[in-house]
């Protein structure tokens, strides 16, 4: 088995731009800039099977490019913030984009999760007893200044997972271009 997601990468200057957003933080666990991505569908435990089922049905991904731009930062948790984000700027392209990967996910046997996509750029996961969430919560507040330019995006990423003691480690497995007119022909 093994844990894979669909994902969208980022071209390196938004990585460096949300490192100095990381630097700002009073966090201590931040992710490594190599693993910023926008997850757009959690396929979990894949099979070989699975994976060649999604593969064929990758190949023949037809979506218009989308546009992302970053803005602000974010928490998510429950009165107790368990992870620190960049918010991805709302993009109907993007949300069809997603909507269309979860549907092929499940026509070809996996089972995504089934909770309100929100996307977003994970840059730390917090443990409790780690962070004074008082003061996390400013800091979050005085970043809502932080916007990127928007950057057009021409394929998404198959993605492992391997999960690690230290935290986990992304290797991309295939790319696949949104539209067939953006493959190139291997002769």
């Amino acid at each position: 088995m093994i844990r894979t997601f669909l994902a969208l990468e980022l071209p390196q200057h938004i990585r460096s731009q949300l490192v100095l957003q990381q630097f700002l933080m009073p966090v201590k666990r931040k992710l490594p800039p190599e693993n910023f991505h926008i997850t757009l569908v959690f396929l979990g435990e894949s099979t070989h099977e699975q994976l060649d089922a999604l593969d064929q049905a990758l190949m023949r991904l037809d979506c218009p490019p989308v546009e992302i731009a970053l803005q602000g930062l974010g928490l998510f948790g429950k009165g107790k913030a368990h992870n620190l984000h960049a918010v991805v700027a709302p993009d109907p392209a993007l949300m069809a984009l997603q909507d269309k990967l979860v549907r092929l996910a499940r026509a070809v046997g996996f089972a995504p999760e089934k909770r309100r996509f929100a996307p977003h750029v994970t840059l730390a996961y917090l443990r409790p007893g780690t962070f004074e969430q008082g003061e996390l919560e400013q800091a979050v507040a005085l970043s809502g200044g932080f916007r990127t330019d928007p950057v057009t995006v021409n394929e998404v990423a198959l993605v492992r997972s391997h999960l690690r003691a230290d935290g986990a480690v992304y290797d991309v497995l295939e790319r696949y271009p949104l539209s067939p007119g953006a493959r190139a022909l291997n002769w």
